[in-house]
């Protein structure tokens, strides 16, 4: 069964790897998942910082980065996410009306934008 969505839970996997290669194979039905792209991986031969940069089915996936020697052995994948964030980050609005005064569009128009902890009175003229 596959999982859907990201999760920052750390799941240990067993893999085979090979020096200078940076094409994975894990053991069982399924060790990959396209819900583990990007995320961090780590274990004896794997560079540091190296994450999954693609899942080509549930035993194959692309490292990163190559790895620095060949065997089998236990990895531990997933974790938080040091390098990468998503979602919205600056001013959020403290009321409904300070809310409807501005939009995407205004912001990519280059309408003013209050400051943190400042409000707003009126809406921009569009």
């Amino acid at each position: 069964m596959e999982t859907i969505g990201r999760t920052s839970e750390v799941r240990a996997i067993t893999l085979t790897r090979t020096s200078g290669s940076a094409a994975v194979t894990g053991t069982g039905d399924i060790t990959f998942t396209r819900a583990d792209v990007g995320q961090p991986i780590t274990g004896t031969g794997l560079p540091a910082g190296a994450t999954i940069a693609a899942v080509a089915s549930g035993t194959a996936a692309t490292l990163s980065a190559p790895a620095s020697s060949s065997g089998t052995s236990t990895a531990q994948l997933g974790g938080p996410q040091s390098a990468q964030s998503y979602g919205f980050t600056g001013w959020s609005p403290e009321t409904e009306a300070e809310a409807d005064s501005y939009t995407i569009a205004g912001i990519n128009a280059g309408l003013p934008q209050p400051e943190a902890g400042q409000r707003s009175r009126k809406k921009p003229t569009p």
